[in-house]
């Protein structure tokens, strides 16, 4: 299942990797990764924050995509209160979708606002109650992983460790995400021949983006794809629910992922997958593959606010 599209993710995290050097940030397993995490909510705050019944006010949002995944579908909703006694009559609103930060024309990453228009609701007089919307804002995001791994022959291996040659193990690079990608596949493979040169691919997900993966049990769709003269042993992912349906009321103006199978993030915070491979064509000498990583995943984070109204009214 080599892709066709190596060159292309490997010059995007080409890109991650020139950022990264200058910012000193450093992942999982010491790969590199630029700094933010995908869409973050910047202001949630009301125009108003002590009214009285009858009286108009609203709630400002402004968001911005951090990390590095371009044209992020974003949509927020506005929760925690009732909508009807506030008078609001778009529960959800588009944020359209956000562009990834450029570092080579030094530009910020996409950022959008939003306003909901509100009257505050009825109460008696001398009565006076708090409310504490929230804004969740949903978007779709992928993130992307290069994990290179060391084959040798056996006659290669025996070379390097008489000689006293260490082994230099390369670290996963990967994209900015709130889902975070570690690999690992040990400090090389030894390639005798395919009978003999199984290894084992183990890939770690985190939640790093301090919010939720929305759907049940956390789903994040997980493709691998690993490169000529190997071969996967089963299934890499395991099928797991096939035909199941993993998301219900999804918002507005979001997409699911459309490749890959769904693993689940245990109680919403990491899962590990393992994958099964043969080397097919064992090397001359020795040489480096990239096994690549995508994910694809809806996300949500959530801010709260205050309102506190005042009752002028007498029944």
């Amino acid at each position: 299942m080599a892709t066709k599209n190596s060159l292309g993710l490997i010059s995007l995290l080409l890109g991650v990797v020139l950022v990264t050097a200058a910012s000193g940030c450093i992942g999982p397993d010491g790969g590199k990764t630029t700094s933010g995490t995908g869409v973050v909510i910047n202001t949630f705050e009301p125009r108003l924050a002590n009214v009285e019944s009858g009286e108009s006010t609203s709630l400002h949002l402004e968001v911005q995509n951090t990390g590095d995944f371009n044209n992020a579908p974003t949509v927020a909703e506005l929760t925690g209160i009732n909508l009807q006694e506030w008078s609001v009559s778009d529960q959800y609103k588009d944020l359209g979708q956000l562009l990834a930060p450029d570092p080579d024309s030094e530009t910020e990453g996409g950022m959008a606002a939003a306003d909901w228009e509100m009257t505050a609701p009825q109460l008696f007089e001398r009565q006076s109650q708090t409310y504490e919307p929230i804004t969740r804002v949903y978007y779709y995001y992928e993130t992307r992983a290069i994990k290179p791994v060391l084959f040798v022959t056996a006659e290669e291996l025996r070379r390097i460790v008489d000689s006293g040659e260490a082994f230099q193990t390369e670290a996963t690079t990967m994209t900015s995400g709130p889902i975070t990608v570690e690999v690992t596949a040990g400090k090389f493979v030894k390639s005798r021949d395919w009978q003999s040169s199984k290894f084992t691919l183990q890939v770690h997900l985190g939640n790093a983006g301090g919010g939720f993966i929305f759907g049940k049990d956390y789903p994040v769709y997980v493709e691998i794809e690993w490169p000529d003269g190997i071969t996967p042993v089963g299934d890499c992912p395991r099928e797991i629910g096939y035909g199941f349906s993993w998301y219900e009321n999804l918002p507005p103006g979001l997409r699911q992922p459309s490749f890959g199978r769904v693993v689940r993030l245990w109680k919403n915070e990491e899962t590990d997958v393992f994958c099964e491979f043969q080397v097919s064509q064992p090397p001359t000498n020795r040489v480096t593959k990239n096994f690549e990583v995508k994910l694809g995943y809806i996300y949500y984070t959530d801010k709260h606010t205050t309102l506190t109204v005042k009752g002028t009214e007498q029944f």
